[in-house]
């Protein structure tokens, strides 16, 4: 028998939680034991589609942008593209379906290794956040606050080659609400706004323009079939 600390049972080199410890992890929609609950991510990404569309080189950016709003196989009116799986794997706008759900743990911005360091600053330095539920905001902050731990990193000895992230790329540098997470039930209405107030950057000429996934990361519920 193993020994126990902070509700976690340690047996050799596994973990297992008690069943204290994991009460509030398995907030099931429906009923106990008739979904298949786990870990998932939901995605969506901000990028200009290419041609002279906002965020685009040498274009400046909307004053705001709603990630999650437009799902797969819709238009996007700010790339004037239909939305595919690259960029997203939401299937309704701002909803889940049933029986899908999200204990939401973690926010993640992420910008492509062959975006410029400037773009990305003035990103950063520029805008912030805000993550509703229904009408209330329940998380708020500048991109920063909100590192991906994704992505490449390293250095070259290549005269001009560089890669940036925000944030390091280990799970260990990413925010997360464990104990704090939120529930976002079947068909609820959730909203993530980023707002560029005064005049939004406009991104070098010389660079790529905006291309900047978002995650969503948490538990789910699926269907057992």
């Amino acid at each position: 028998m193993g020994s126990m600390a902070n509700g976690v049972i340690q047996a050799g080199a596994s973990q297992l939680l008690t069943a204290d410890a994991a009460r509030g992890k398995n907030t099931n929609s429906i009923m106990a034991g008739w979904v298949d609950r786990g870990p998932w991510q939901y995605w969506d990404t901000i990028d200009n589609g290419g041609g002279s569309t906002a965020g685009a080189p040498g274009v400046a950016l909307p004053s705001t942008y709603n990630p999650f709003s437009v799902p797969i196989g819709q238009l996007n009116p700010l790339t004037n593209l239909t939305k595919t799986k690259l960029e997203t794997n939401m299937v309704r706008g701002n909803q889940f379906p049933p029986p899908r759900c999200l204990l939401l743990i973690a926010i993640g911005f992420y910008f492509s290794s062959r975006m410029i360091k400037s773009d990305i600053d003035a990103i950063l330095d520029n805008c912030w956040m805000e993550f509703r539920i229904d009408d209330k905001v329940f998380h708020e902050g500048q991109l920063w606050q909100f590192p991906a731990a994704t992505g490449l990193a390293g250095v070259t000895t290549n005269s001009g080659e560089s890669v940036y992230t925000n944030g390091l790329a280990s799970p260990l540098y990413t925010r997360r609400y464990d104990e704090w997470a939120k529930y976002i039930a079947p068909l609820q209405q959730f909203s993530m706004l980023i707002t560029f107030p005064g005049t939004p950057p406009t991104m070098s000429a010389n660079g790529v323009g905006i291309y900047m996934p978002i995650y969503l990361d948490g538990l789910t519920d699926r269907s057992v079939q």
